[in-house]
């Protein structure tokens, strides 16, 4: 059995920032391993102190790397969010990063910004089913729509004497492809 003991007021002791170099991060982490095995510890007690201490530690240690990790998730999320839907950050401060809107839990598909790639498809939907189909929308209103214009030309050209049927069936034909 080993010798090492690990004190009972180890929570009250001061603490000192070390440096360890991001390269060398992980070699620390795995040394710290071998302070979890029970047989490094001359008690229970050292033990079971000594491995609440170190496995701390390792939270500390890869905290790090997950908060950056986290911290690009959430920039690609702002991106994406942004460019798709339009919603519009501002960074509050670089340190620590604070950026609003907050990302929220769930999301919606609102438009933000009719200038975002779902706004521009928005925009592009409103503006055919107004354009072809006269369907009221909130940003356009043509009047009147191809179909209609169609319609009256057809009329037109079912008024006129002689044998238009050629000319009437490819209208009709038109006609349909817009329905």
């Amino acid at each position: 059995m080993a010798n090492n003991t690990f004190p009972e007021d180890w929570r009250d002791q001061p603490c000192f920032l070390v440096s360890i170099p991001r390269p060398l991060v992980p070699y620390a982490g795995g040394l710290l391993k071998l302070l979890e095995m029970r047989g490094f510890w001359a008690t229970e007690g050292d033990y079971q102190r000594g491995y609440t201490a170190v496995t701390e530690l390792e939270e500390c240690l890869m905290a790090t790397c997950l908060n950056v990790l986290l911290e690009q998730n959430d920039a690609l999320y702002r991106l994406l969010n942004t460019a798709l839907l339009g919603v519009a950050y501002t960074t509050v401060s670089e340190d620590p990063l604070v950026v609003t809107p907050a990302i929220a839990p769930h999301v919606n598909l609102d438009i933000h910004d009719q200038d975002s790639l779902m706004g521009r498809m928005d925009r592009l939907t409103q503006l055919v089913d107004n354009s072809i189909n006269g369907t009221e929308v909130p940003l356009y209103d043509y009047s009147p729509s191809v179909k209609a214009l169609l319609q009256s030309v057809i009329d037109a050209v079912t008024a006129l004497e002689g044998d238009n049927s050629d000319l009437l069936a490819e209208l009709e034909v038109i006609a349909g492809l817009l329905a």
